[in-house]
């Protein structure tokens, strides 16, 4: 069973989500399963209870407005009942502006989304849960720098993030903010945007031209409230914008949902060491040009951001394509340093390292997509690849730029049974099996508008 230990327990990876609008219900499965989720549905308020008491998922997606009973009610229900109070719920909105929302998080929701939610959104979101190390107990003596003049509002934040578990470290100038957060590792930044010496903004663009403190939230608290200072704000590099008066509530969300986002983030940069070496290992292993998987890897990224791919997208793909021939780890060596032709049973045992990469990727918390696009990295439109033969809209997008991106790589690399093709050739290739209808023509023009970019990696 799909499991994460969260907190010391077991939490399934099975999401409920409660929404009387049949298409959301089926948006938000697919969006869910294809992230590596076990999704649970229901169209009412009380089918959603029943069924969070029945199921006990490790997270509930509900919406506000539904048929029988509101969401509040729902949510009162689950936040009294013993079996499911602990289980987090993240509130679901057509309005930004619902007063029903900030009730929602006054009673203990985890977050809210705002309809529509693009897929990259939802998964972050539900991702910020299933990675939480500690429901109990937020703060869990997070290090937090408060950068603030006012010794009223000073003492006041200091306070309240304390009680909130938070170890908290107070200073009074943007000059000293800057120093306090090069010299200790922060994981949340609460900053004025008028300070006595320099700017918030000022500040946020230092501190982000700091490599170790390049993805450190920051939290700007300010007078301020035109949209230009909140564009200018978020220009800066901050991460969210909240009013003063402050309030306690959202300001306790915001930190909340962002310390899970920098624990996720640090995990990700945790495991993109353990990649490379994996990396490493796998070219030592084939005996491939250097760096063939890190290039795969970046002109995957190249690819996907001129297709408008973003924010977890770009990291699937980087993961995806450093990692597609991770499955070449178990076939044996006489084969893959074979220097002439395999034969027939020699090709079906290659074949089969795509199956290997998925078996080895999957177990990895939050790598369901990534383990998808390994098995299917060899998979072309007209259902001539393998292992499953997928044809046409079978293939992912994330399938067809990786695999584009790992058949240009291998065509101007030198291998033991030919030498390099230029970009040039490659590409002309590459044009002649889109016209028979293995790979994307979308995905082929792009590559061919990139040739200048690709040559610099």
């Amino acid at each position: 069973m799909n499991k994460d230990r969260t907190g010391g327990a077991l939490v399934e990876r099975k999401v409920l989500v409660v929404d009387d609008d049949i298409e959301s219900l089926h948006l938000y499965g697919d969006m869910l399963r294809r992230a590596g989720y076990a999704a649970v549905t229901a169209s009412t308020g009380w089918e959603g209870i029943d069924l969070a008491v029945k199921e006990q998922p490790g997270l509930i997606l509900l919406d506000l407005r539904l048929p029988d009973i509101t969401g509040l009610t729902v949510l009162e229900t689950l936040r009294t009942a013993l079996s499911t109070k602990n289980i987090p719920i993240i509130v679901v909105s057509a309005i930004s502006k619902d007063d029903d929302v900030m009730k929602a998080m006054q009673m203990g929701a985890f977050d809210y989304v705002v309809k529509p939610i693009t897929y990259d959104d939802m998964i972050r979101r539900v991702e910020l849960v299933f990675f939480s190390r500690e429901r109990q107990g937020e703060g869990d003596q997070a290090p937090v720098l408060i950068v603030e003049d006012s010794a009223i509002d000073g003492v006041a934040l200091s306070e309240q993030l304390s009680s909130w578990g938070y170890q908290v470290t107070w200073v009074r100038t943007g000059r000293e903010g800057i120093e306090q957060a090069a010299t200790d590792n922060f994981d949340i930044i609460l900053l004025d945007g008028l300070l006595p010496d320099i700017n918030g903004f000022e500040v946020v663009k230092e501190i982000r031209a700091t490599e170790r403190l390049g993805t450190t939230p920051v939290i700007m608290l300010t007078v301020l409230s035109g949209l230009v200072d909140k564009l200018k704000g978020f220009e800066s590099g901050a991460d969210e914008f909240l009013n003063k008066p402050v309030s306690w509530e959202e300001l306790r969300v915001r930190m909340r949902s962002l310390m899970r986002l920098r624990g996720m983030t640090k995990q990700r940069f945790a495991l993109s060491e353990v990649v490379g070496v994996i990396t490493n290992a796998i070219e030592l292993a084939e005996a491939t040009e250097p760096r063939h998987n890190q290039k795969v890897a970046s002109i995957s990224v190249i690819l996907g951001k001129r297709m408008g791919v973003h924010g977890h997208g770009l990291w699937v793909l980087e993961m995806a394509g450093s990692l597609h021939d991770v499955g070449k780890l178990v076939i044996r060596r006489e084969i893959l340093f074979k220097p002439g032709k395999l034969d027939p049973s020699e090709w079906a045992e290659m074949q089969r390292h795509s199956e290997y990469g998925e078996k080895i990727i999957k177990p990895v918390h939050g790598f369901g997509e990534v383990a998808d696009i390994v098995r299917h990295h060899h998979e072309k439109m007209d259902g001539s690849g393998y292992p499953d033969g997928l044809k046409g809209d079978q293939v992912s997008q994330f399938v067809r730029i990786v695999s584009v991106a790992d058949s240009y790589e291998a065509l101007i690399s030198d291998r033991t049974y030919r030498p390099a093709f230029t970009r040039d050739q490659a590409l002309e290739i590459l044009h002649k099996e889109t016209d028979e209808g293995r790979w994307d023509p979308e995905v082929i023009a792009v590559l061919s508008t990139s040739l200048d970019d690709l040559d610099n990696l």
